[in-house]
């Protein structure tokens, strides 16, 4: 989760959405700074996981309390779809957090080597098909209705599942978390990038 704030301060630096405006949003970013500010000291000696898991909390806690404002201005989020709104919300929150404490974000992302580490990314949709013979990809309908491919190389949470339904997949809603994969192909003579999946959950 840290690898996932670093990865967001630099994102959000490179592509300027430091102009971003949202008067609750910032309200909501300003409490959390100043939430962490006061408690430099206590946090001071945490782990990068332990400091993650309170700005999570501190996020939620935050949100509920401008729920109603931020609805007024177009900003709402589902929380009981889990992860991914999750993961939604922080990233509009950092856009505010790096405006008021960027110093917080990059202590809490801490100093470890994350490009080292492949960055996961996640999307629900509906499974179509799963094709192959010794390689086996698995097509999925994302929610806007596109295409999207994944290799299916290594034991992950989920595939037992995915193994029971066979090729009775269609149709099946689905959560997938993947990382991208460059390898070598000798038929094209060149590095292409694959979607490897990382984990499975079953949404029905």
């Amino acid at each position: 989760m840290n690898k996932k704030i670093a990865s967001l301060l630099f994102a959000l630096l490179s592509f300027g959405l430091l102009n971003a405006q949202d008067s609750a949003m910032d309200k909501m970013a300003m409490e959390i700074c100043e939430y962490f500010t006061k408690n430099e000291q206590e946090f001071k000696n945490m782990s990068t996981d332990d400091l993650t898991a309170k700005l999570g909390v501190q996020m939620v806690q935050s949100y509920l309390k401008y729920q109603d404002d931020l609805a007024k201005e177009g900003i709402k989020f589902d929380l009981t779809k889990g992860r991914a709104e999750g993961e939604k919300m922080g990233a509009k929150v950092g856009v505010g957090m790096i405006k008021f404490c960027p110093d917080v974000l990059m202590a809490i992302a801490g100093d470890e080597d994350y490009e080292e580490e492949a960055t996961e990314s996640y999307l629900e949709g509906t499974l179509k098909k799963v094709t192959g013979e010794d390689l086996y990809v698995v097509e999925v309908k994302d929610t806007d209705g596109k295409t999207q491919k994944f290799v299916w190389l290594t034991n992950f949470e989920g595939s037992d599942k995915l193994i029971e339904l066979g090729k009775e997949v269609k149709g099946v809603k689905v959560g997938i978390t993947y990382t991208n994969l460059e390898y070598f192909s000798p038929k094209l003579k060149k590095y292409i990038v694959r979607k490897k999946i990382t984990r499975l959950e079953f949404l029905n």
